[in-house]
C-alpha cells in the first residue's frame, strides 16, 4: 500500500460564501459582482449593553404611573425599552418609535408576544393623552 505524503492531508482550508462555493461546483469563473443583500449585515450588532437596561431607562421607568410600567418589554427587550427611554423626551422621535413598534411595515416581523405589545400599546395611548398634551405645540411638531 501507498504512504500519501503527510503534506497532501494539511489542505488550506478558506471559509467561502455559498455563492462562491457553488460557483466552483457549478464551474463558473466570474463570481456574480454583487451578492443579495442580508438583513443582518445591516442590523446593528448586539452588544453587551443591549441585555441591561441602562440607568436613563430606570429613571424614565420610575416616573411612570405604576399602570403604565412595561415591565415585559424592559424584561424581554431591553434594547427596545432603552430606546423608548431615550426617545420619550423628544415628542415627535418617540411618536415615530412607538408606531415603528406596532406596524409591520418590512413583511414578515414575527412582532411581540401579546403581552408586551398590549404594555406598547398602553405606553403610546399614555403617551399620546399625556405627554403630548403637557408638550408645547412646536415641541410636539418639531421633527415630525
Amino acid at each position: 500500500m501507498k504512504t500519501i505524503n503527510a503534506e497532501l492531508h494539511a489542505l488550506p482550508f478558506e471559509k467561502v460564501s455559498i455563492i462562491e462555493a457553488k460557483s466552483v461546483l457549478d464551474g463558473v469563473d466570474a463570481m456574480p459582482k454583487s451578492e443579495v443583500k442580508r438583513w443582518e449585515f445591516f442590523r446593528r450588532q448586539e452588544d453587551r449593553r443591549d441585555q441591561d437596561l441602562r440607568e436613563l431607562t430606570y429613571q424614565w421607568f420610575a416616573k411612570l404611573p405604576a399602570t403604565e410600567k412595561p415591565w415585559e418589554l424592559a424584561r424581554y427587550f431591553p434594547r427596545i425599552t432603552n430606546d423608548l427611554a431615550e426617545r420619550w423626551e423628544k415628542p415627535a422621535a418617540c411618536m415615530r418609535f412607538l408606531e415603528q413598534l406596532l406596524l409591520d411595515n418590512r413583511g414578515g416581523r414575527q412582532g411581540f408576544p401579546v403581552n408586551v405589545a398590549r404594555e406598547i400599546m398602553a405606553l403610546q395611548r399614555y403617551f399620546n393623552q399625556v405627554v403630548l398634551a403637557a408638550a408645547s405645540p412646536l415641541e410636539g411638531l418639531a421633527h415630525h
